[in-house]
């Protein structure tokens, strides 16, 4: 329906008058939208460029066309849709983690409970530091090896109490020292008598670092430093007399007395020669060479050697050759060195790592008072 350009009435047909193109007069036209739609035999579909736009018949004719159509929502339900998947998304996520978690925790739960005080058969009875089933003779040689690494540890740390660089250097050199110079600090620098049994023809294997005696003063240095001489002589002493009262500490003191603590090896050899008579002791001198080496030692004498630096070892020190093997090499107890005495030496090694060779005996005196 269209409406004429006088007083607005309307006029069948949507017909012009006049073949004028102005539908309205100016002024009474109402505003009219963009998009228009027109009932054609396709239902109510939008037309381009609104009434009389370009592109749209009247008719609905070919030059027509539908719009696509789109569903609305005046509630927001699609968006509610959306909304409805995420919250399902979420719930399902939330349920995921709480499985995860619960799982997580009955595994952390049953291993917690496993993993509780081992029993007796995961432990070993020696040592627990040593795994379990390693026999006994093996841990102990394990758990030896750690308590000196722990020491060595604590010597390292504790560098700074230590007034005398050559027990650190020690403790590196010879494992076996390890104890004594980690104790050294708080140890009392006094001596302590020797227990053990002695008995005579058998002679007791000493050390320069034993606690009885390693911390005394002597030469102005620990006797575990300077002391080869004193713990020599004292091996040799307890092994021919048969007596324990002259400990390398009691012997220490009187070289010091004689004012013969010197030379590299710290005992100066004369005190052998002056003082042994006064200890039950015979001392003969013979030059340094493998027969008479040998040949001393067959008669049930001990001898003492004061071995030069870089023969034995890297330095100056006195040595007691106690035996000869069958096969002609020689038994040496080195005060100052586990490695030198564990093994047998050529006779001809020893004798040239000295000048001379100072053979000790007892004196029937000293032999007689200890058999009665």
């Amino acid at each position: 329906m269209t409406y004429g350009d006088q007083g607005g009435h309307a006029r069948p047909h949507g017909i012009s008058h006049g073949g004028s193109s102005r539908q309205y007069a100016d002024g009474a036209r109402p505003r009219i939208t963009g998009q228009g739609s027109y009932h054609g035999p396709r239902g109510t579909q939008a037309r381009k460029g609104g009434v009389g736009g370009r592109g749209a018949r009247r008719d609905g004719g070919r030059d027509s066309y539908p719009l696509r159509s789109r569903p609305i929502n005046f509630r927001g339900g699609r968006g509610q849709g959306r909304g409805s998947d995420r919250r399902l998304i979420i719930l399902a996520a939330l349920a995921l983690v709480l499985v995860v978690l619960l799982v997580v925790g009955v595994s952390s739960c049953v291993r917690g409970c496993s993993s509780g005080p081992e029993s007796s058969a995961d432990t070993n009875p020696v040592d627990s530091r040593v795994a379990a089933g390693v026999s006994e003779d093996l841990t102990e040689q394990f758990a030896a090896q750690l308590d000196q690494n722990e020491r060595l540890a604590h010597i390292a740390a504790s560098a700074s109490d230590y007034d005398d660089q050559g027990l650190l250097e020690l403790a590196l050199s010879c494992p076996e020292a390890i104890d004594f110079v980690a104790a050294y600090p708080e140890a009392e620098k006094t001596a302590q008598p020797y227990e053990d049994t002695v008995s005579q023809g058998t002679v007791p294997q000493l050390w320069c670092w034993d606690a009885r005696w390693g911390s005394v003063d002597y030469a102005g240095r620990p006797l575990a430093l300077t002391g080869s001489g004193p713990t020599a002589l004292s091996m040799a002493y307890m092994g021919l007399v048969g007596n324990a009262d002259k400990t390398p500490a009691e012997l220490a003191s009187l070289v010091s007395d004689a004012g013969l603590a010197t030379g590299d090896s710290g005992m100066s050899a004369s005190f052998l020669t002056s003082s042994a008579e006064s200890l039950g002791l015979t001392c003969t001198t013979y030059t340094s060479n493998a027969d008479n080496l040998s040949h001393f030692l067959d008669t049930g004498t001990y001898l003492l050697v004061e071995a030069k630096a870089n023969t034995l070892t890297d330095a100056a020190h006195w040595v007691l050759v106690v035996s000869e093997n069958e096969d002609g090499s020689v038994v040496v107890y080195d005060p100052t060195s586990p490695t030198v005495s564990a093994h047998p030496w050529a006779s001809a090694t020893v004798a040239s790592s000295c000048d001379t060779l100072y053979a000790l005996s007892a004196t029937s005196t000293s032999t007689d008072a200890t058999t009665e």
